[in-house]
């Protein structure tokens, strides 16, 4: 993503008096402070185009079916929370044609989106999924790759090169809590998925510093 700081804006930061023909004048100081700074758009989804989110897990690195459609719904959430289309189909649909596929895999992502009427499919692959370790060696992370296709015309949308947008997440445990708790490991996992809809997600939107999830590279 790129980081850009928000336009400038006025402030007042302090009052000053200003000595003008031997009178004493006072009147406010205005300075120009940056805004934050923001992660710009990568793509944006065209809104008036019927899209589905394809959750592709090919090596089953998720070791539950249950986080695959947390991140599933992470992602549609956040893109209708932020109003991202107007007609966004429920990816489970893509799940359930991708599971039934008896080419051995061979069915393509546009023919995917094709059988369920989807003019675009937002392509996100589970190329690696860290479950964390009960001493807390390990901490839980999860790595994506993120595609916009479109189905119409048989095209890469986003990004332009055809291996994907590289989204990886991750978050911290405190050692010895997945050991202390029977369904803290599960939690961390969930929250992993979360986290990495959230990411996929923001690559479709403008969001300051501070919202950001995804990992920063060097």
């Amino acid at each position: 993503m790129n980081l850009r700081t928000k336009p400038a804006v006025a402030a007042v930061l302090a009052c000053s008096a200003l000595a003008l023909g031997g009178c004493n004048i006072v009147a406010p100081l205005f300075f120009i402070v940056a805004g934050p700074e923001t992660f710009e758009a990568e793509h944006k989804l065209d809104e008036e185009r019927t899209t589905v989110v394809f959750v592709d897990d090919p090596r089953s690195q998720l070791p539950r079916r249950a986080l695959r459609l947390g991140l599933l719904e992470a992602v549609q959430d956040e893109m209708l929370r932020k109003n991202l289309v107007d007609d966004l189909l429920d990816g489970q649909a893509a799940i359930r044609v991708a599971d039934a596929d008896s080419s051995g895999g061979q069915m393509s992502v546009t023919e995917l989106g094709r059988s369920i009427d989807a003019d675009v499919v937002v392509w996100v692959t589970v190329d690696q999924f860290v479950r964390p370790t009960p001493t807390g060696d390990v901490q839980p992370s999860a790595s994506l790759r993120v595609r916009v296709v479109d189905t119409e015309a048989n095209t890469l949308l986003y990004p332009e090169s055809p291996t994907g947008r590289a989204v990886r997440v991750s978050d911290t445990i405190r050692r010895g809590a997945v050991a202390n708790a029977a369904g803290a490991r599960s939690a961390a996992e969930i929250a992993v998925a979360n986290k990495a809809g959230i990411a996929a997600a923001q690559l479709f939107y403008e969001h300051e510093i501070t919202q950001h999830v995804a990992d920063r590279g060097p």
